[in-house]
């Protein structure tokens, strides 16, 4: 039972490692939390520190995710297992996301945990990364909105597990599929309000990479 607490313990605290404080800081010298949205995660930190740092601080949260999987989890430190490697990847990707939400070394106020979240998964289950990038990347040139993207991805999550365990490489297990079931409804209940924002027309977009707006902006201006 120590063993499994350390686990919990290590991954929340990598968790909550604040990469969009420490770069609001250093490189802007802000608080990211006192613009925009108010939280640290990555759609905040392009829309206050601009592309280039949003992407650097999207990178290293998903990171923090894929540390907790390739060595975290894999820490073989129980005598006896007292999970299946499948409970113990839940567990630990739960608490580096809530690391990421509340984290203890910036007051408890942080992101919404979905890019660390993906890090996690794709790192366990990497031959579902190219088709659940593909889904965020296609829905997000369409729609310009993050939290849109987000939601969608997420719901595509356990279908393309689905298939790929059926047709393709992986073994199927029914605790992982309803993980990730789970997974797209928190995933919608913590952004919710953008998710429905963004179908009322209210939302943000970054106009700068949706493909339908350019060339609309393109044809006004002809």
């Amino acid at each position: 039972m120590i063993d499994l607490l350390i686990i919990i313990l290590l991954s929340y605290l990598i968790g909550s490692f604040p990469t969009g404080v420490i770069a609001g800081r250093l490189f802007k010298k802000i608080d990211i939390r006192d613009y925009g949205s108010g939280n640290m995660g990555a759609t905040n930190a392009f829309r206050v520190l601009g592309s280039k740092i949003g992407l650097l601080v999207a990178l290293i949260d998903m990171m923090k995710g894929a540390l907790v999987v390739l060595f975290v989890v894999k820490i073989r430190i129980f005598s006896e297992p007292l999970l299946s490697a499948s409970g113990l990847f839940i567990i630990a990707t739960l608490a580096v996301v809530l690391g990421h939400i509340k984290p203890l070394f910036a007051r408890f106020k942080g992101g919404k945990g979905f890019g660390t979240a993906a890090g996690a998964i794709l790192t366990a289950y990497p031959p579902l990364a190219p088709f659940c990038f593909f889904v965020f990347l296609l829905t997000l040139v369409l729609s310009g909105n993050v939290a849109f993207s987000d939601v969608i991805t997420a719901f595509f999550l356990p279908v393309l597990y689905y298939l790929m365990s059926r047709y393709a490489c992986l073994i199927y297990d029914p605790l992982i599929f309803g993980f990730f079931i789970a997974s797209f409804l928190l995933t919608f209940i913590i952004i919710r309000k953008k998710f429905f924002q963004y179908l009322r027309g209210e939302a943000e977009l970054f106009t700068g990479i949706m493909l339908f707006r350019k060339r609309k902006e393109n044809d006004e201006k002809k």
